[in-house]
């Protein structure tokens, strides 16, 4: 799946290009608190999502993860009142930008989701 934003990203995997793109991102800005696990420790920080769509989000943070990091994800997205704790990996990168793809959401999840950015093509 593929997450960068076009002409300002380098794509870091080596699958297709941006017409392989599975769903639409819808523009959003919105905190996410990010947990990591690397070298063995575990690590807490936030960021802020510009982008999500179904499948994933673009995240921004104050360092750069290696491709594959496996996150655990806390967010509110807008028109919902519940935070969605999510897994997640990320899937491509540019610095600090993060292409993640979420992992096995819930029913729940998944329709919130989906829900979100229904509201969003909408408002668009």
């Amino acid at each position: 799946m593929e997450f960068a934003k076009p002409n300002h990203m380098v794509q870091t995997t080596p699958s297709g290009n941006e017409d392989d793109r599975r769903w639409e991102r819808q523009s959003v800005v919105i905190p996410v608190n990010v947990t990591v696990i690397l070298e063995g420790e575990r690590h807490s920080f936030r960021g802020q999502a510009s982008d999500i769509s179904r499948g994933g989000m673009r995240l921004f943070l104050t360092r750069e993860l290696p491709f594959g990091s496996s996150l655990q994800l806390e967010f509110v997205i807008p028109y919902n009142t519940a935070e969605l704790i999510l897994r997640g990996v990320v899937r491509n990168r540019d610095g600090f930008t993060h292409g993640v793809q979420f992992l096995n959401p819930t029913d729940q999840q998944q329709q919130m989701i989906e829900r979100t950015c229904k509201i969003f093509q909408l408002l668009s």
